[in-house]
């Protein structure tokens, strides 16, 4: 997106880029982007497709929770191996950090233990952020005590006939010297922020004339709260021991002796990426996995929370039982999953929807159990409305778990999960455009895969799972192969474009209002005050253009998108016959990504880019009342001004917007060949 504002992320992709280029079809490779919900099992078919093994090399990693943070982008290739790792940057990670304090502050000013206090602090309740891995768990035990019984949940058996214990060297493992010390660190920290919030809640209940155990209902536990936050983090203790966790932290890049580490544009002390060449795979492997482990025994001394991107070039190739007949050069990406609520999933973050226009497949990776909830929905209608339907392909996992008496065999089982597509797009028709449900439908009949015991090595695979997994390898290696131009092109009228473009943004403006607590709505809730303050961060002072599952720039785009792709499905005639609807579908698609490029950038462009003081003023706002003045102040400067309600009120300065993007839309539409008339 040549015009848009750029992140954090694209910083770290470019700074990639310039080690390692991502090669693409012209240089006969094919690109393929896993996406799908946290837990899906988008990394263990990873693993399958780069021929990495659990144990052995357990790259990249799996949890039941969420692992894969970072962007993740495999290129097979002969040769030795490569790699190049971002990190994030030292702001971002003192903002985790400070969440972490936060969350911890609150635990012991509620009276909370040691342990909850450790837990708040060292994992992020979004799970996205861990400084266990990077100081070491809470009370860790040594190497030697692995095998001692902690509690009355450890005399259960664990293992999994199946699997092989991990191959971890005593050069792999946390020493019990350094376990030693980081359990004696983190004591430190806990009774610090332990009595800090005590002195400061103390402090807070005095100045409020009430204790926090003494507040009556939830709204004034809500404000003593936000007071609490504000002097907290406003207290020079509380920096101090942020600052002191940081440099702990930065102590642990210099347990790598391996590779290069370069500070690019970082503070002294922070590192900004680390490269290596290595010919022995194992040697490269065992390097790699102090960037991406979630070993409970490297516990400590990993930069896994740290790391924003890891990409590596190598012999990284399926097992022969799997592999194609034809070798394929692949690029492989993946990244952090998607949320599973439908509070979440409102749109698709721009981490992913950047990418859209540069991958040959987007591989959606769905729970054949229980399968098209909304976050994968949304997917699909995000890919569907921005052109790329044919793009997709859908991969379900846990076909081995798909069971009921009313199932007696595996077409059986086929047909069940694919009828879950069939009535989640059937939802969708309503408000989709017919076109795009059409090709969505044709896509989810025959680029579906069906994979069972992925956790299992290639080897224990049955027959059929790995025939299904060679059939994707085959289907991402044709990925590449590009469909013949078509000089079919629609003409328009403009016609009612203006008034679904007042509806897409009065949804849009009205979802925000209600987030921000400014007006009632019925599915979308106020969010917490902390959380609209953190988001306000992000966008004003680090970089990044969304908070968790607060993405507003996504949301104008998906709403813009949403509306034009309805549009752009009516045209009043053709410049010639078309052979087909296949013809006519991918004319239109055509348009629809042009127009989303052009869209995406637009609303970065309106919400952020010329905005990022305005977001940095509503972050620093503070004291009581706060959170009203800011949710007015995002909405008069930022909002109001980026996407203005659609009417015959509008001055000058606002009649940009509607004209702007119908700019846009006339403009993927010419570049097309087609017209728009008035």
């Amino acid at each position: 997106m040549t015009d848009a504002h750029p992140t954090a992320t694209d910083r770290s992709r470019a700074l990639r880029e310039q080690i390692i280029p991502l090669p693409s079809h012209d240089d006969g490779y094919a690109r393929a982007m896993l996406v799908g919900t946290t837990g899906a099992g988008k990394t263990t078919l990873l693993r399958h497709l780069i021929g990495t093994d659990p144990h052995r090399d357990r790259f990249p990693s799996t949890s039941t929770a969420k692992t894969t943070t970072a962007d993740i982008e495999i290129i097979t290739a002969d040769g030795p191996f490569e790699a190049v790792i971002t990190f994030a940057s030292r702001d971002q990670v003192q903002a985790d950090v400070e969440d972490c304090l936060y969350e911890a502050g609150e635990r012991a000013l509620q009276g909370g233990s040691a342990d909850e206090i450790a837990a708040a602090l060292l994992e992020h309740r979004e799970q996205r952020f861990r400084l266990s891995y990077v100081l070491g768990a809470w009370n860790q035990p040594g190497p030697a005590d692995d095998d001692v019984v902690q509690d009355e949940f450890d005399d259960f058996d664990y293992s999994d006939p199946d699997e092989a214990d991990d191959d971890l060297t005593n050069d792999d493992i946390v020493s019990a010297e350094a376990v030693r010390q980081n359990n004696a660190v983190l004591r430190e920290f806990v009774d610090r922020i332990t009595a800090l919030a005590q002195d400061v809640g103390d402090a807070v209940g005095d100045q409020r004339g009430v204790s926090y155990n003494q507040s009556k209902n939830e709204r004034e536990r809500a404000d003593w709260l936000e007071d609490f936050a504000l002097a907290l983090r406003d207290d020079a203790d509380f920096v101090d021991l942020s600052e002191d966790i940081m440099t702990a932290i930065e102590a642990r890049f210099d347990h790598m002796s391996a590779g290069e580490f370069v500070n690019s544009g970082q503070p002294a002390g922070w590192q900004s990426h680390w490269s290596a060449k290595e010919a022995d795979r194992d040697k490269f492997l065992r390097q790699i996995r102090w960037f991406s482990s979630n070993h409970h025994k490297q516990f400590g001394q990993l930069l896994t929370p740290l790391v924003d991107g890891v990409r590596v070039r190598g012999p990284l190739y399926p097992a022969a039982t799997i592999r194609p007949e034809r070798e394929s050069r692949l690029v492989l990406l993946d990244g952090e999953g998607l949320g599973h609520s439908a509070k979440e999933v409102t749109s698709i973050s721009t981490r992913i929807t950047d990418r859209l226009a540069e991958v040959d497949l987007i591989l959606l990776v769905d729970s054949a159990h229980q399968p098209m909830q909304a976050a994968p929905l949304q997917l699909l209608r995000t890919v569907g409305e921005a052109g790329y339907a044919s793009k997709l392909a859908i991969a379900f996992t846990r076909f081995d778990q798909v069971k009921g008496s009313n199932l007696r065999g595996g077409k059986q089982k086929v047909d069940h999960v694919q009828a879950s597509i069939t009535n989640a797009l059937g939802n969708l028709r309503d408000t989709m455009s017919p076109r795009v449900s059409e090709t969505l439908q044709a896509r989810s009949e025959t680029h579906a895969y069906f994979l069972g015991e992925l956790h299992r090595p290639v080897s224990k695979i049955p027959p059929g799972g790995v025939r299904q997994i060679r059939k994707l390898l085959d289907a991402i290696a044709q990925s590449a192969v590009q469909p013949e131009p078509t000089d079919l092109a629609p003409i328009y009228k403009i016609g009612e474009f203006s008034l679904g473009l007042k509806t897409a943004v009065d949804d849009f403006r009205t979802a925000w209002r209600a987030r921000l607590g400014m007006q009632q709505h019925q599915t979308v809730e106020r969010e917490h005050w902390a959380r609209i303050k953190a988001l306000c961060r992000r966008l004003g002072v680090l970089n990044e253009n969304e908070y968790k599952h607060l993405r507003p720039v996504a949301d104008l785009i998906n709403q813009l998108q949403s509306f034009i792709s309805l549009w752009l499905d009516r045209p009043v005639r053709w410049n010639k016959p078309a052979k087909d609807e296949r013809e006519e579908r991918a004319a239109i698609d055509r348009i629809r990504q042009a127009a989303f490029q052009r869209i995406h950038d637009i609303s970065d462009r309106r919400l952020w880019g010329e905005h990022v003081e305005d977001w940095e003023s509503a972050y620093a706002l503070s004291g009581t009342g706060s959170t009203k003045v800011r949710a007015k102040q995002m909405m008069n400067d930022i909002y109001e001004p980026a996407a203005p309600s659609i009417g015959p009120a509008m001055d000058q300065s606002m009649e940009e917007f509607p004209n702007e993007i119908l700019a846009a839309v006339r403009e993927a539409i010419e570049d097309a060949g087609g017209e728009l008339e008035e």
